[in-house]
């Protein structure tokens, strides 16, 4: 089922986002987090909303789908929303594949995080556009694997936590 919105969008801290309607919410039949695939003035786009409490859902608009929409904060728009169940999946890079498959070690870390976890390490990584990037990248997340990066060091905000 389509939903059809419009809002203007607003900054929360430093992210853009849109209220849904009580109505849009509702009908989308979900609580908590909504995976949704939409279109934001006519421009395609994936995205979950989020939980703001009592059935309601805020979506926030990301560099992206603003430069794709040719919007910004302030900007009046039309969403239109439907729930999206299909798997989304994140790519692993080969490189990293190849690290897990020659450590027994750093592929059982690997196995102790959580699905999102990984998601988001396999994003960060994604995220890179030179090789030599990816490669430097990679050998962080493998160091972190193998703990032999002190707790401080940042690799794109991601820590690793066991279950």
């Amino acid at each position: 089922m389509t939903q059809q919105f419009s809002s203007t969008i607003y900054k929360l801290g430093i992210n853009p986002c849109v209220e849904v309607p009580l109505r849009v919410s509702r009908a989308l039949g979900k609580r908590g987090y909504i995976p949704v695939a939409g279109e934001l003035n006519g421009k395609p786009f994936l995205a979950n909303l989020v939980p703001i409490g009592e059935g309601r859902h805020r979506l926030f608009i990301n560099g992206e789908m603003r430069e794709r929409a040719r919007v910004d904060v302030g900007s009046r728009i039309t969403v239109v929303l439907r729930v999206d169940s299909r798997p989304r999946r994140v790519l692993m890079p080969k490189e990293l594949a190849r690290a897990l498959r020659s450590n027994r070690d750093v592929k059982a870390a690997w196995g102790l995080l959580t699905p999102s976890r990984q998601k988001e390490i396999l994003r960060y990584l994604n995220f890179a556009k030179r090789p030599e990037t990816l490669q430097r990248n990679i050998k962080k997340v493998i160091a972190l694997l193998q703990k032999k990066l002190p707790p401080e060091e940042q690799l794109g905000g991601i820590r690793v936590r066991e279950r």
